[in-house]
């Protein structure tokens, strides 16, 4: 047993959740499956809302800053 557990904000990730991709690749991107298994660190598939581009990562490189900023969460918006 742990003593100290932190949960990680990956997973809260879920289908329908919209990130802005920021860069190259920008625009908004919409979670459309959640990939858990036993032996890797969650992934996400995502599609962009504006074509249909999709793109599969780690779903933990949702909360990084430099690579995308989370705009719908749960069917709620994110507030700055």
């Amino acid at each position: 047993m742990a003593l100290f557990t932190r949960r990680s904000r990956s997973e809260d990730v879920q289908r329908g959740d919209v990130f802005r991709k920021i860069g190259t690749y920008g625009g908004d991107w919409v979670v459309d499956r959640v990939f858990d298994y036993p032996d890797i660190p969650r992934h996400v598939r995502m599609v962009e809302r504006t074509s249909h581009r999709a793109m599969t990562v780690a779903a933990d490189i949702l909360f990084d800053p430099a690579s995308f900023t989370p705009l719908e969460m749960g069917g709620v918006a994110v507030t700055p």
